[in-house]
């Protein structure tokens, strides 16, 4: 699918009430597995903040003044040592109590020091629309191997052979050779649809690659190659999260790094096709293409997203849709978040959401206001697909079963993905009516008539459609 970061998570506010700083050891260390990757280069904001990696992937960006403590934190040092070396290296003064109550009441909530008062599950970003239910594929060490053993891929000369052989091929199959032979194949043989899948699948694991070369090429460390379920369909994926301490290059390319590899897989699959003249090839070739413009897509998190992110310099954009609209219609006396960004990124984040907001909520809405059509219809398909697949296996016409188990695999993931995309709707809007209701009785009361009124009017319009007709 793509390279998946984990998103840099702010730093939290400032407590209402004063940290108990009693506890604190006189010579605080950081946590196990704490990294400090520095600056966020080429970034969209005024204020470039600093990111600290922690031990279980989450990047957290922070102010120069909490990342220049945490530098300073050995284990060894004293609050009042730490203190005379950030005022050093910050230019003024900075003293004892001041650095213990950044340490208790910015580190220690994150995570990054360790000690008592220390969360025991540090906080974790929960980005909009991420990727779920993750399994790894390939461990970190594996996908460094690969990383390493691929890299020499994205050198220069390297980089034009490959796009100007994969021109001629386009050339070759688009206006010479047609894809009429390979469609005629795939309508003949439920065999050779088996092996678009398979190879479609391969094209998908070496995109994946790219994004580990490219990450390794830059001088950063991919982390695990896996398979998670986005949005509704199984997707592969890599983690890059380590990408954030390269430069806006470094994290283009590794972005970058998976269609480039789809186009090297193009051209091993023209070179056995010059080999075998198997007709199935040039489609595939041409699969493998609109694949590669599903991934430009910058609306939901494919590799379209993560490039316009970082051409903007401005990790995990959805985070930035309700600060964007705030300032919008507050006429920019809006949220600090989107105040902190450089007019430019400002303008692309802008643009982005105001394109972004109504094609998800005309996708969303139509999902919700055909839910039940919708999977009727898939339910039908899936019971279809499976007295195919049952009569195929009888007559032991088993490429054709196997077909037919696909189609009832793929119709069971949508129907499953549908409902969990509206659940986790419905649990999106009772978060934020908990949170805007919260300590008010009269305002709790009034989100829940809004919830139902809402339920209701959506059971009328799924009855007066005649949705549940047929089930």
């Amino acid at each position: 699918m793509t390279a998946a970061a984990l998103p840099p998570a702010a730093e939290p506010p400032a407590p209402t009430k004063a940290p108990q700083t009693s506890q604190m050891p006189q010579a605080p260390r950081l946590a196990e597995g704490v990294q400090l990757l520095g600056e966020y280069r080429d970034s969209g904001y005024r204020q470039p903040p600093s990111l600290v990696r922690r031990a279980d992937g989450q990047v957290i960006q922070m102010s120069r003044l909490l990342y220049l403590v945490a530098c300073r934190i050995d284990g060894s040092r004293s609050l009042a040592a730490i203190a005379n070396l950030v005022s050093d290296d910050l230019g003024r003064s900075v003293n004892a109590e001041q650095v213990r109550y950044l340490i208790a009441a910015k580190l220690l909530p994150l995570g990054i020091v360790a000690g008592q008062g220390a969360p025991p599950a540090p906080p974790k970003a929960t980005p909009m629309l991420a990727l779920r239910a993750r399994g790894t594929l390939l461990p970190e060490r594996a996908a460094n191997a690969v990383g390493a053993l691929l890299r020499p891929l994205f050198r220069w000369p390297v980089i034009a052979a490959v796009v100007v052989s994969v021109a001629a091929v386009d050339y070759w199959l688009f206006a010479v050779h047609g894809l009429g032979a390979g469609l005629g194949q795939v309508l003949r043989d439920p065999m050779d649809l088996l092996l678009v899948i398979g190879l479609s699948l391969v094209a998908a694991a070496f995109h994946e690659c790219g994004h580990a070369a490219g990450c390794r090429y830059g001088g950063a460390r991919p982390g695990v190659i896996g398979v998670g379920i986005y949005l509704i369909w199984p997707s592969f994926f890599t983690n890059v999260t380590d990408s954030y301490r390269l430069g806006r290059g470094g994290r283009l390319r590794t972005d970058l790094g998976g269609l480039y590899f789809n186009l090297i897989f193009m051209l091993a699959l023209a070179g056995v096709y010059a080999a075998t003249s198997a007709e199935i090839l040039p489609l595939v070739i041409a699969l493998t293409h609109l694949e590669m413009l599903e991934q430009l897509l910058p609306f939901v998190r494919f590799d379209g997203y993560f490039i316009l992110s970082d051409l903007a310099g401005v990790p995990d954009l959805f985070a930035r849709v309700v600060p964007i609209l705030r300032g919008v219609l507050s006429r920019g006396r809006g949220d600090r978040r989107a105040g902190d960004l450089r007019r430019s990124a400002r303008i692309v984040v802008t643009t982005w959401v105001l394109l972004v907001i109504p094609l998800l909520t005309l996708t969303m809405g139509y999902l919700l206001l055909r839910l039940p059509q919708i999977n009727r219809a898939l339910f039908r398909s899936a019971s279809e697909q499976a007295h195919l697949a049952t009569a195929a296996l009888a007559a032991h016409r088993y490429a054709a079963a196997a077909v037919g188990s696909a189609g009832v695999a793929l119709a069971a993931l949508s129907v499953a993905g549908s409902v969990y995309i509206v659940s986790g709707m419905a649990r999106r809007a009772g978060a934020l009516g908990r949170r805007w209701s919260s300590g008010r009785p009269a305002c709790r009361l009034l989100a829940a008539l809004a919830a139902l009124a809402c339920a209701a009017a959506l059971a009328v319009v799924w009855v007066a459609q005649g949705q549940f007709r047929g089930w």
